[in-house]
């Protein structure tokens, strides 16, 4: 017994630290058509690989009640107090499915937390509860350091592919195809109530990136004891090139990179980019 931590697949980490610290995940799906993949079934080379050449961009859903019910049954089973961490309402009703899920359960040791986060944003947090709960921390404690991080956490990142974007609705198709011809690069944000707002632009690949790293200089005070995140979608080589700058820049010990999954993926594309940190 003691304090478990679930959360679900967007949360992006690497399998080791889930692994690590025995975080059960609870599933969104993608479909290509009427091609659904279940958990296990796609990884992200095969995901990327098949986006490249589909005639359509990929559907995603969001967990049933009933699984998200089954996750917090397995971690509930040996009395242990359980923290459920989901990517942002504003993105997603896999907290709101959570939510249901509780009521069902109607179990008091049970906490659904909104992360307002997606990617190694959300991850950040879940790591957090898990390192805190490892070391004796209690739930409220926990709790408040996690809505803490969801006040402060900063999701700053780059969209690789414009298409994505213009067919999400979230940039017109005229101001998507002036970004293509100039090379310019959107850079946008998580709000703080969750949702994917502009932020900034910048010019060509390198211009964005060195966009990011200003963006955390402009916004964070000491990042020397902080863990920073970053994701990517097929990119790593960006992702270990920000991962270098921000620690020799900015004195950070521990940067955590995730490859952005099949679900985020759908919406994002290849070649997005993301940092993530306390401000």
């Amino acid at each position: 017994m003691g304090i478990k931590i679930v959360s679900d697949n967007c949360c992006d980490l690497p399998d080791e630290l889930l692994k690590q610290y025995g975080i059960n995940l609870a599933h969104l799906t993608v479909s290509f058509g009427d091609r659904v993949y279940k958990p296990g079934e796609i990884n992200n080379d095969e995901f990327y690989s098949i986006l490249k050449s589909a005639p359509v961009l990929p559907h995603t859903s969001q967990p049933a009640v009933e699984d998200i019910t089954r996750v917090y049954t397995q971690a509930l089973a040996d009395g242990s107090e359980v923290i459920a961490i989901h990517m942002s309402s504003g993105l997603s009703g896999t907290y709101q499915g959570g939510v249901l899920a509780q009521k069902n359960l109607n179990n008091p040791r049970l906490h659904v937390f909104d992360s307002l986060k997606a990617s190694i944003g959300m991850g950040l947090l879940v790591i957090e509860a898990a390192r805190m709960a490892e070391h004796g921390a209690d739930i409220n404690s926990i709790l408040q350091r996690l809505e803490e991080m969801q006040t402060h956490m900063q999701c700053i990142f780059v969209v690789g592919n414009l298409e994505c974007l213009i067919k999400g609705g979230r940039i017109s198709k005229t101001k998507g195809l002036m970004a293509d011809v100039l090379d310019i690069k959107p850079v946008l944000h998580m709000d703080e109530g969750g949702f994917i707002k502009p932020y900034d632009k910048a010019r060509g690949l390198k211009g964005a990136q060195h966009k990011l790293i200003k963006i955390i200089e402009s916004n964070s005070t000491d990042l020397s004891n902080q863990t920073v995140g970053i994701s990517h979608s097929a990119v790593p080589e960006i992702a270990d090139y920000l991962s270098r700058i921000i620690k020799d820049k900015f004195g950070v010990r521990e940067v955590i990179i995730g490859e952005i999954g099949p679900v985020i993926g759908s919406h994002v594309g290849a070649g997005t980019f993301s940092v993530f940190f306390e401000k």
